[in-house]
């Protein structure tokens, strides 16, 4: 493992976009989802360094990234310019890439509209609703959350997100109190620090980010027509039947595989090892 982090800030429009690189091998540009920090991916960058120059960072208005003024609701097309602007300021103009959850609708925008960015890619679980055509009653769970987020703030709205999304148990779970109180779950280190840093994160991603991820819709033509090297991905263990069936259905839409995963929607974080070793295979297979 490349014990070597390099860090520092990208210029993006309206944004300084916080990012650490490691290893020196062909790059990887790896892109987080809900919570926008890149330390959901440390454990896994630090295995992948030893044959890629790993780059990950923090979305804009998450964590270590600076907006220049106001937070305002994301839109797809800029985050997707914020990834060809960390690209950038590492020297590269493409780089296999991949990307959990929201970071995974990245990729699909990245594959449609900036193509020549993209080496290889993967899109593990992206949440794409509106191309089931069964997802009205997926849907109506955001409306629902909409309407907490109106009436009784970012905190209501983001408990009821966990409990009809992230099928955490309905009350104060332990699960729940480590997502907004790390403090109390995690002892001193590493994983205690990122879920701090995250857990300031959730008013952001309920206020700006969610709705704009669940209405977004890939240009799925676009994306044949460009010929990218793309695959769908899912977890095995994933508890959501909707994650897994956006994915099959996006990638029979495509017309690609969709590669099973070990472990969950965040295997990334839970499995290193082992996801680090399935991603490769996907990215340079044998």
């Amino acid at each position: 493992m490349s014990g070597t982090v390099i860090s520092d800030f990208a210029k993006a429009d309206g944004a300084d976009l916080y990012f650490e690189r490691r290893g020196d091998g062909p790059p990887l540009l790896m892109i987080t989802g809900g919570g926008g920090d890149c330390g959901y991916y440390s454990d896994t960058a630090d295995i992948l360094a030893d044959v890629y120059t790993v780059i990950t960072y923090d979305r804009r208005g998450n964590s270590r990234s600076r907006l220049h003024g106001g937070p305002v609701k994301i839109s797809l097309a800029e985050q997707s310019q914020d990834a060809v602007a960390v690209l950038a300021a590492n020297g590269f103009g493409s780089a296999r890439i991949f990307g959990n959850s929201g970071g995974a609708s990245i990729v699909l925008d990245l594959a449609a509209y900036h193509p020549q960015v993209i080496e290889a890619a993967v899109a593990h679980e992206p949440p794409v609703p509106k191309l089931l055509p069964e997802a009205g009653d997926y849907l109506a769970n955001f409306d629902e959350i909409d309407r907490a987020l109106v009436t009784q703030g970012w905190l209501a709205a983001f408990t009821l997100f966990q409990v009809k999304i992230g099928l955490l148990p309905p009350g104060r779970s332990e699960a729940l109190t480590a997502l907004l109180e790390p403090g109390k779950v995690f002892s001193p280190g590493r994983r205690r620090d990122l879920m701090t840093r995250i857990s300031r994160n959730w008013a952001y991603m309920m206020t700006y980010e969610v709705r704009s991820f669940i209405d977004y819709e890939p240009d799925l033509a676009r994306i044949a027509d460009n010929r990218v090297r793309i695959v769908l991905g899912c977890g095995a263990n994933t508890q959501d039947q909707m994650a897994i069936r956006m994915s099959v259905r996006t990638a029979e839409l495509l017309g690609v595989a969709c590669a099973e995963f070990s472990g969950g929607h965040m295997s990334p974080v839970e499995i290193p090892v082992t996801f680090a070793r399935e991603l490769r295979s996907l990215l340079d297979p044998a």
